[in-house]
């Protein structure tokens, strides 16, 4: 399963991209939009039959809309070798649909923005998530067997959520709090705060020089509720405010 999913996330990242750059150019982003609105409609009825043709409609959409000859028979073979979104599969990974749905509004948003480098960051980290959610759900062999593995893992695809020792120790390294906060300082010498914190400071750093997005939005992106606790954290770490930062070393 990981593999099939590593090759559909490089294709729907570069297909993001793709149509990212079409939109900056100008292109017409109507159909991208119609699609967007069917899954949202699709997901606010809890219709998983429809979710299932939605999602499967919307990176369709993505794909035609990046215009890159034979791209879209590569995504077809790619999608359907993953055979992720039947119905049975969102229904055990996305009991709440709209979580599904607004998992695909960043995509959309910086595609239609056309900011090339956020659509494709954001479309890949859309499908190693889920490659995750399945695993997580079905006990996939990919998924490693170390508690810290397990661990580190999860904060890769979950950067946006609040994380807390105790859920991550208990539900995901499946070991106990302290064991898991020692295994941090042993391999990282570090706390596991100070490690979760300077893995959403990095990925903050190549939002902020890769994207066009806010810096409201790449707080939001890598986990901070409140963008002045970012923009204080980011200051601390590198010495200089989101916005000087990017102003200095962004192209």
């Amino acid at each position: 399963m990981r593999a099939v999913t590593q090759m559909r996330a490089v294709i729907d990242g570069f297909a993001a991209r793709y149509a990212a750059i079409r939109a900056a150019a100008g292109a017409e982003k109507a159909p991208l939009l119609k699609a967007f609105k069917r899954l949202q409609q699709a997901a606010a009825e809890d219709d998983y039959a429809r979710v299932a043709r939605a999602d499967w409609a919307l990176h369709l959409a993505i794909v035609r809309m990046a215009a890159v000859e034979g791209l879209e028979a590569v995504w077809k073979a790619a999608a359907s070798a993953m055979d992720v979104f039947h119905v049975e599969s969102i229904r055990i990974c996305w009991p709440e649909l709209t979580v599904l749905f607004e998992a695909h509004r960043a995509i959309v948003d910086a595609i239609c923005a056309g900011d090339a480098v956020a659509a494709e960051d954001i479309a890949g980290a859309h499908l190693d998530a889920v490659w995750y959610r399945l695993a997580e759900t079905q006990a996939d062999a990919s998924l490693p067997d170390d508690p810290l593995a397990r661990a580190r893992t999860y904060l890769d695809f979950h950067l946006h959520e609040q994380v807390r020792l105790g859920f991550l120790a208990q539900y995901v390294a499946q070991t106990s709090p302290g064991h898991l906060a020692r295994l941090f300082r042993q391999n990282f010498d570090c706390s596991f705060t100070e490690y979760l914190r300077e893995l959403r400071l990095r990925k903050a750093v190549k939002l902020l020089l890769g994207s066009s997005q806010p810096i409201c939005r790449i707080a939001a992106m890598v986990g901070y509720a409140d963008a002045s606790r970012f923009s204080l954290h980011f200051r601390r770490r590198y010495g200089l405010s989101p916005r000087a930062y990017r102003q200095r070393f962004g192209h």
